[in-house]
């Protein structure tokens, strides 16, 4: 079944589609599924899925093995948290679909994140794809690949509840960002994204071979 769309919008190559914040959507992994939002909502090629809801992954539903075998023995809900703003991405461009390309723009995303909330007074320091305040530790965040198509998932923390006991995590809420800014952070970020990418590609295209 096709779901109706709050809102979607074209920024270079990509499709930026907006869920209702108020219709609250759980990430539990289904959403790394190959081409999700053509089945979803029918929509085409390159997409950044923008998202709210809490999230609930147990070992069986992660694809992180290193967190799978360092934190498995923790607890049987390794990535949860109670409410998280979601960005899904997936890209076709690259064919066959390269897991470590896919890592760099998931890097590229991260340091945009960065960027965007440096502007609204918070700090963070990054550590691969992970986002810190202090040793509070604010995202979740994985890139894959699968048959046709490759993929990102970054969740950031709004409330700073819900998270595994063995997780020190920390809210944007705790940071001073009101629930009225989410939104519009949320956008800043995924269109930034769009334009950097795409700028890559612009400087490939103009650029001689040796």
């Amino acid at each position: 079944m096709v779901l109706k769309i709050m809102k979607k919008i074209k920024k270079n190559q990509y499709t930026i589609i907006v869920e209702n914040f108020s219709e609250p959507i759980t990430y539990d992994g289904s959403q790394l599924a190959n081409r999700y939002t053509t089945e979803k909502y029918g929509v085409f090629g390159e997409t950044i899925l923008i998202f709210r809801g809490g999230m609930k992954l147990s070992p069986e539903e992660m694809v992180d093995i290193k967190d799978i075998v360092r934190e498995s023995h923790l607890n049987k809900i390794l990535i949860s948290s109670d409410d998280s703003l979601h960005f899904i991405i997936e890209e076709f461009d690259i064919q066959p679909p390269n897991m470590e390309l896919e890592y760099y723009r998931l890097q590229v995303l991260a340091q945009i994140v960065i960027e965007v909330l440096k502007n609204e007074g918070i700090e963070l320091i990054r550590k691969g794809t992970d986002m810190y305040v202090g040793d509070r530790k604010l995202n979740v965040a994985i890139a894959s690949t699968g048959v046709s198509s490759s993929k990102i998932h970054l969740g950031i923390n709004i409330a700073g509840t819900g998270f595994p006991s063995h997780v020190n995590a920390i809210g944007l809420l705790e940071l001073g960002i009101e629930q009225k800014d989410v939104k519009n952070i949320a956008m800043e970020i995924a269109e930034r994204y769009s334009n950097e990418i795409s700028k890559i590609k612009e400087d490939v295209s103009k650029t001689r071979p040796i």
